[in-house]
């Protein structure tokens, strides 16, 4: 699958949104979630990258 267009303009995107009746102005997660307590203050998850080859 490619992408053929990205939508970055904020009010399009709530326009498309409210058109399908999936606006919803506020967030369904909390704002800051709590730390888990056996993880250090300083950490970071490390991220890999992993290649997968264009098939389409």
């Amino acid at each position: 699958m490619r992408t053929i267009a990205v939508i970055d303009d904020p009010a399009v995107i709530r326009k498309v949104l409210q058109h399908l009746l999936l606006w919803n102005p506020k967030p369904n997660h909390p704002e800051h979630p709590a730390r888990d307590p056996s993880c250090p203050a300083n950490t970071t998850i490390p991220l890999t990258y992993h290649p997968v080859p264009d098939i389409a």
